[in-house]
């Protein structure tokens, strides 16, 4: 009797301890900044339970963070503070080509009821001690665009390591996955463990990344947590931006084999999306700002092929390659084979080059008004090979 009373004495101790000093949400993973415009950014990570999550911003003007109360933005939807374990904050009223500094917080809320109850405690990312996250937004009028490409990772962590270490500190424009990241998205943890938690070690918090989705994207139930991780201005896949001389387009490729293959057990239906996204890309290309840019870069994850191909590459050729020649793209820039390629003009009826990199090298670009430079090179450092494309 006197060890049972003891046993319950302890389980209300612990409840007690409990309801005093509840647990305090941290952060998983990030953060990491997409969608990054002149005038805008998203940030994103993910957190350890289901929370509110807001950003401050400051200038990079070498204040202290505590300097002044900075601005907040927090992630709202249809009226509500967001509470989710997965966090995308937009913000905006941003000056173009000027460096911000950023804060993440987080606050656990418990919401299983009617009257949501928030634990009390705060978390955030370490502006006291440590340098605060730093982002810079894109700039038109810069003379030159500056990018690295990595692809087909598949969630080899090492691999991921080798081809983005040192990515913060050479400081390019920003960081572009060509997809395949992971190949299988079961869950957000797969994201997290495959290649996010690896590259804001190395890059992302700091450097801006944009994500080209490729067919194992596609692929899992977590598929349609894509949106979430990696928002978009358009909130699809495929949308432009403008960095320097240099107006992209990037493109979705949906998955490699018809519809009706039974890998995808009846859930997939990429003819009718291709349809769909083929018609945007053809207003896409009209608009002002691609138009006026001297230098114009596709992003695919799978590129077109010679004749006879598989049906998705048979696809993206018919629906988007009139588009893209007529649109004048001077480069495009895949992943998805696994190894190396050059496809010269007018090898797959293009108009402009195509470079699709291995799963085991990244591309390094420099565009300026008047020329493309690109770089392949493994994961040691070694370049393997050069491209020159002179821009008309």
């Amino acid at each position: 009797m006197k060890r049972l009373c003891f046993s319950l004495m302890l389980t209300l101790l612990a409840v007690v301890a409990f309801a005093a000093d509840p647990p305090r949400v941290k952060t998983k993973c990030g953060p990491w900044v997409v969608g990054v415009t002149e005038t805008e950014m998203t940030v994103v990570w993910t957190s350890t339970d289901r929370c509110m999550g807001w950003v401050e911003v400051a200038p990079d003007d070498g204040t202290s963070f505590y300097a002044e109360e900075r601005p907040r933005y927090d992630e709202d939807f249809m009226g509500r503070h967001v509470v989710s374990a997965v966090h995308h904050v937009r913000i905006t009223g941003l000056k173009p080509g000027t460096s911000y500094r950023y804060r993440i917080y987080q606050q656990g809320v418990d919401d299983s009821g009617h009257n949501p109850v928030p634990s009390g405690y705060i978390s955030a990312s370490n502006v006291y001690s440590q340098k605060p996250y730093a982002i810079r937004t894109m700039d038109a009028e810069k003379e030159d665009c500056t990018f690295t490409m990595v692809n087909d990772i598949h969630g080899r962590d090492s691999m991921m390591l080798a081809l983005t270490k040192g990515l913060k500190e050479q400081k390019p424009d920003f960081v572009v996955f060509n997809g395949d990241m992971v190949s299988f998205m079961g869950s957000v943890e797969d994201i997290e463990t495959g290649f996010m938690t690896r590259a804001t070690e190395t890059f992302a918090t700091d450097v801006p990344l944009v994500y080209v989705r490729g067919n194992h994207e596609t692929r899992g139930p977590g598929f349609s947590e894509y949106l979430n991780l990696f928002p978009t201005p358009t909130n699809t896949p495929y949308f432009t931006f403008r960095q320097g001389p240099v107006a992209f387009v990037v493109l979705d490729s949906g998955e490699d084999k018809p519809d009706s293959d039974i890998e995808y057990g009846g859930t997939a239906a990429y003819d009718a999306y291709r349809e769909q996204m083929a018609e945007w890309l053809k207003e896409a290309v009209k608009s002002e700002e691609f138009r006026s840019a001297p230098v114009k870069i596709a992003l695919l994850h799978i590129p077109f092929d010679k004749g006879v191909g598989w049906y998705g590459n048979n696809e993206l050729k018919r629906l988007l390659l009139p588009t893209l020649n007529e649109a004048g793209i001077d480069v495009m820039l895949c992943g998805h084979t696994h190894s190396y390629s050059y496809r010269d003009v007018g090898s797959v009826d293009n108009n402009f080059p195509i470079l699709v990199n291995s799963n085991n090298d990244k591309v390094n670009v420099r565009a300026t008004k008047s020329q493309i430079d690109m770089e392949v090179v493994d994961a040691t450092g070694k370049v393997l090979h050069r491209h020159t494309v002179k821009v008309e």
